[in-house]
């Protein structure tokens, strides 16, 4: 039998062809990324921010009628760049006018701006100062941060609102993070009649993490305003509360109040982290001088989700200090991380902030970790 060699080599060609483009549209299919690779999430937290009046007239640029909080946190706002969320508890409330420092607090609402703009993602509100303006500072604090798009929590103006965003959700990829804000008390002024702010409450606590667990949140955490002021190490009830805490199903405790830095506490069960307690964050941003209120910590925790396996935690301190140099005829404020201390700070500024910082890495160094 005879065949055709053009014939031949045209067959062979439109099968090396055909077999080739299956190949390439396989190749094409396949997924950019391995379909079991760990989610990560980064969360950051920061302390106390406040606003005595010295603050405020430092912020104050009459020949622009505005209020400027941008340069303060200048040194510290690269940190926010790569997290998911930054969370920071607002001890003031807002307005745009009639503004008042301590004992009461009323600050311009401009600072929840700048800082917004700068990166900080949530503010948590409920505090000893929630009701400083009472009902008008509450509903004022609520809608500057509404109007300004910033997802906050801590403070409502009636029940309704607080059903809706108690507890608040931050989501990303496969995480759902429900997030709780509770406070001591308000410095002896009552909750204006029809307003809320979540007070420790066990029994509403223990229902609201529940609420967070029928709700599919993968991981809860309790914003609580607790403890004794200017006190370094947490008292009997803030360790009992922190493992009761973790044993309703709370993953992270971050604790806000005190001014100065305390310890940070691990839970753990089979080697695997169950839950973190951050004590107290100190003092963001404020014009305290005690020794300790001068800076704080952020915390910085990255979360893994590993699959078919719990949630992994890493966390970092960023240990701060409130730089307050005179310039341009009034004080000013600088938020300066430990990193950028030397360069930025110089003479007493900087020996009181070395200072700080080795008596905060002794405070990091006392945490303890707890097995269930």
């Amino acid at each position: 039998m005879h065949y055709n060699p053009t014939l031949l080599f045209c067959i062979f060609f439109l099968l090396f062809t055909s077999c080739k483009e299956k190949k390439s549209s396989v190749q094409t299919d396949l997924p950019s990324e391995f379909p079991h690779s760990p989610q990560t999430l980064t969360l950051l937290f920061c302390g106390d921010i406040m606003q005595h009046l010295p603050q405020i007239h430092s912020a104050h640029e009459p020949s622009e009628k505005d209020y400027k909080y941008r340069k303060c946190f200048k040194y510290i706002a690269p940190y926010w760049a790569d997290a998911d969320f930054v969370i920071a508890n607002l001890e003031t409330t807002l307005g745009n006018k009639d503004f008042s420092g301590y004992p009461r607090f009323c600050s311009p609402w401009q600072i929840a701006r700048d800082l917004h703009q700068l990166g900080v993602t949530t503010f948590v509100t409920a505090n000893n100062h929630s009701c400083d303006q009472l009902g008008k500072g509450i509903t004022n604090t609520i809608y500057y941060l509404d109007s300004l798009g910033i997802p906050h929590t801590g403070t409502f103006t009636d029940t309704l609102n607080y059903k809706k965003r108690h507890p608040l959700y931050l989501q990303k990829d496969s995480f759902k993070i429900a997030l709780l804000n509770y406070t001591y008390g308000t410095n002896g002024l009552p909750v204006p009649k029809g307003f809320v702010v979540p007070h420790i409450d066990t029994t509403a606590i223990k229902q609201d993490i529940q609420l967070a667990h029928r709700d599919t949140a993968t991981n809860i955490i309790a914003f609580m305003h607790w403890g004794y002021e200017y006190h370094n190490f947490p008292n009997k009830e803030q360790r009992a509360l922190s493992k009761w805490l973790h044993e309703q199903g709370a993953d992270m405790v971050i604790g806000s109040h005190p001014h100065v830095v305390q310890p940070i506490e691990y839970y753990t069960s089979n080697k695997d982290t169950l839950g973190v307690t951050v004590f107290s964050l100190g003092n963001f941003i404020s014009n305290q001088s005690q020794q300790g209120t001068e800076g704080g910590i952020c915390i910085r925790v990255t979360l893994t989700k590993p699959r078919n396996n719990p949630v992994r935690y890493q966390m970092e301190p960023i240990k701060f200090y409130m730089y307050r140099p005179y310039e341009e005829g009034r004080r000013r404020y600088y938020v300066v991380p430990e990193n950028l201390a030397d360069s930025i700070m110089k003479d007493f500024h900087l020996t009181k902030s070395k200072n700080f910082f080795k008596k905060t890495d002794t405070i990091l160094k006392s945490t303890k970790t707890f097995s269930f």
